[in-house]
């Protein structure tokens, strides 16, 4: 008996043992180091059991972290990036980026008394109007969304000084012609102008389906007043001409805006802008404090856009003076130097102060300062740019007058 009491805890012992050797307790601690296979199917070699120092690339690569931490961040920064704002080179207004490369086109417009009304300005982003023969003056029109515009006009001719100021926006160039020193600076290989002209070929090519003439305009008008253009004409001849229609990448527009209106100095009030540039012609500007436009006047009478009924109006009102010279041609034609420096006005929000401006080159941009030589900042909106001449530096008249509008 006793002898199988033995053998039966002989037995006992053998079997908890047995299980023991089973546990995961004794495989930790009975179990070889594992043998890991490289990329090869070679065996590794066993890694040493006491620390090794770590290289300096793995205490890079651990600073990185692995490569779902770097999507997970990645996704993180996406979702928390601030969204990418563009603005207008022409107004400073909130755009896409497609819009903002978009070059614009800059229209000659007709402006003398017998060719009223001028018909789709109200469009323009901005308007430069200069002086020409005769002490008349002329309109250039920029705009970007120019396709939709049903008729544009009276198309005229060209004067190399809106070549110079047409190349401060790398802007496309439309008119009707234009004196022999226009064509020169226009047809120059060096000065590389993109241009539509309603008159004569452009490298062989003309553009039919751009201009036209007006019929019902011939019945009261000269024949040189009746040149209209269509938004859509000007798509068909820039396609025809196959010019680039957007910015390069790496350009960034000529005049600097605030993303937010900010009021001009309150000691200089402008209710009322007059602009010499004859003794016979002053078109007048005169602001209306309750949408804080500039409403424009001409010919004792406010100028409209004969398509839409509208009157004139801007944002921003800027004088610039110009030395003109006579060029001694029978036409009694006139040249502008706007390379170099000069004096203005800016005139927003009821204010005005004076400004410097500068052109460096023919082709460069047309850039505006502050007397104290910082760079001036615009208000967003729409700009009227008076280039007048220097011989009328004290004959500008900006007061605190507050006029009826119309």
């Amino acid at each position: 008996m006793k002898k199988l009491v033995l053998i039966f805890i002989i037995l006992l012992l053998l079997v908890f043992a047995a299980c023991r050797k089973e546990t995961p307790e004794a495989a930790e601690t009975e179990a070889t180091e594992p043998v890991a296979l490289t990329e090869t199917g070679e065996t590794a070699p066993p890694t040493s059991s006491e620390p090794e120092e770590e290289t300096e690339f793995e205490e890079e690569w651990w600073m990185e972290g692995s490569e779902e931490d770097d999507e997970e961040e990645e996704e993180e920064i996406v979702e928390t990036a601030v969204p990418q704002v563009f603005y207008s080179h022409l107004t400073g207004i909130q755009v896409n980026r497609a819009q903002q490369r978009k070059r614009p086109v800059a229209i000659m417009i007709n402006n003398i008394r017998q060719a009223q009304p001028t018909v789709g300005v109200s469009h323009a982003e901005i308007i430069y109007e200069a002086i020409v023969e005769g002490g008349a003056t002329r309109l250039m029109m920029l705009l970007s969304d120019y396709e939709t515009v049903p008729v544009l006009g009276s198309v005229r001719s060209a004067r190399e000084y809106y070549v110079d100021l047409m190349q401060t926006h790398d802007a496309i160039f439309i008119h009707a012609g234009g004196a022999t020193s226009a064509y020169a600076e226009m047809n120059d290989p060096a000065r590389n102008i993109d241009r539509l002209d309603g008159v004569n070929p452009v490298k062989g090519r003309v553009f039919p389906n751009t201009f036209y003439r007006d019929a019902e305009r011939r019945r009261t008008m000269s024949v040189e007043h009746t040149l209209m253009a269509t938004g859509r004409g000007i798509v068909l001849g820039l396609r025809e001409a196959r010019y680039r229609t957007r910015h390069n990448m790496d350009y960034t527009g000529t005049f600097n805006f605030n993303e937010e209106i900010t009021p001009l100095p309150e000691n200089n009030t402008a209710n009322y802008v007059s602009v010499p540039y004859s003794a016979h012609f002053q078109p007048e500007f005169i602001y209306n404090p309750a949408d804080k436009l500039y409403y424009r006047t001409q010919f004792g009478a406010a100028h409209l856009d004969g398509a839409t009924g509208e009157q004139l109006r801007f944002e921003n009102v800027i004088v610039i003076f110009a030395e003109y010279t006579d060029l001694q041609t029978r036409e009694g034609l006139l040249a502008c130097k706007l390379t170099g420096t000069g004096f203005g006005f800016y005139i927003n929000g009821g204010k005005y102060i004076t400004i410097r401006w500068r052109k460096e080159t023919r082709d460069s941009g047309l850039y505006l300062f502050n007397l104290n030589g910082s760079d001036l900042y615009l208000n967003p909106g729409k700009s009227f740019i008076s280039v007048t001449s220097t011989a009328y530096n004290r004959s500008v008249v900006i007061n605190s007058d507050l006029k009826e509008i119309g």
